[in-house]
């Protein structure tokens, strides 16, 4: 497991665009070759970087040095409206994690992480994730398709913004939908003392094939290597990338939350979840002329409800077994919702007080 590297922050006026970097002291800090005061750091080699006013952002396209073959992946960093007014403050970091087949752009083209942190004091970072990694690093990808996404995040990205932006790294949160919800509740055990807050919208906490539930969330993690032929055709890996072939190998449960209760001691818990209910799939099919067209139509909503039913059960039993180990934990499900950014936003507006109490800010 990964420790927290030590680091000093550069002193960059993001929108005013001024430039003072600090001195470079630290084991591992960034190198002298700047791209507008953006340094490359934590082993990532900036290619590319976008300075984004309009959205609060700066986006950055990054070289892994061989962590991430499959694309080049991306890390939008979005600060708080006081940043460039008070140069010498420091900020806590709220990691978000996006979903399968996601990008690092979703949490605020389809999220609504711009609105809900217009007045917070936060810097919010948002990775690549990778289409179907489950933050978990590929340990059996194919030849020149490795994609250790942890290491990227965990190792990288994170080291990254503590290098080029103004940071607190002992005041950090992470939080993520479906799949990054699974990667929120897994590296915030896994690394144990970087996250005061822990949150998980729609996204499981159990991969143990024992129940229904828990067999298909292993077969999601096993398969789902697959699914990244979605984003990035040629360099995907195959299903099993993950983890191997076995659906519970060992190695799976030292990121299984639900395997590592304990963990969560002294953590802020918030779980959420919708029922997945059917109505939305049913309502239309009676006395339907084309009973095929609507089928079709109603493919996605069957989907997303097949989802939020597997994760209900699945997030519940993770909250239950927090509370008999005296760990406290917010859970809660939202009747009548589905697996959908209306609940993702929805759950968003609802954690960020609690977050924010938790990062003291």
């Amino acid at each position: 497991m990964s420790s927290r590297p030590s680091l000093s922050p550069s002193r960059r006026s993001l929108l005013l665009g001024a430039v003072a970097v600090a001195p470079l002291v630290a084991v591992g800090a960034g190198t002298a070759n700047a791209q507008d005061g953006y340094r490359d750091a934590g082993g990532l080699r900036i290619t590319h970087h976008w300075d984004r006013p309009d959205i609060r952002s700066v986006d950055f396209r990054v070289d892994t040095g061989g962590m991430v073959r499959t694309f080049d992946p991306s890390v939008r960093v979005t600060l708080p409206e006081s940043y460039e007014a008070d140069p010498g403050r420091h900020y806590p970091v709220l990691l978000m994690l996006h979903g399968r087949s996601g990008f690092y752009q979703d949490w605020t083209e389809q999220g609504a992480v711009l609105e809900q942190t217009r007045d917070k004091d936060v810097i919010v970072v948002m990775p690549d994730g990778g289409a179907g990694s489950f933050y978990s690093n590929a340990n059996f990808p194919w030849p020149g398709r490795e994609a250790a996404w942890e290491s990227f995040i965990m190792d990288q990205a994170l080291p990254f913004v503590h290098e080029n932006f103004r940071t607190d790294p002992d005041r950090m949160a992470i939080a993520g939908l479906s799949m990054g919800g699974w990667g929120a509740l897994a590296l915030g055990q896994r690394y144990w003392g970087h996250f005061r807050s822990v949150s998980s919208y729609s996204g499981p906490a159990d991969c143990n094939p024992a129940t229904p539930d828990g067999a298909l969330v292993a077969a999601a993690i096993w398969a789902c290597p697959g699914f990244d032929v979605e984003k990035y055709w040629g360099t995907t890996n195959r299903p099993g990338a993950t983890w191997g072939d076995d659906l519970y190998p060992e190695i799976a449960t030292g990121y299984s939350p639900l395997d590592n209760i304990d963990a969560y001691q002294g953590k802020r818990v918030f779980l959420r979840t919708g029922d997945g209910p059917w109505d939305d799939f049913l309502v239309g099919l009676e006395n339907n002329p084309d009973i095929w067209d609507l089928l079709v139509s109603k493919f996605g909503e069957a989907f997303a409800d097949i989802v939020e039913r597997t994760v209900h059960p699945n997030l519940e039993r993770f909250s239950l077994a927090l509370g008999e180990a005296g760990i406290e934990n917010d859970f809660r499900v939202i009747r009548g919702a589905t697996h959908d950014w209306e609940l993702w936003n929805e759950n968003f507006a609802e954690d960020l007080p609690g977050i924010m109490g938790a990062l003291k800010a």
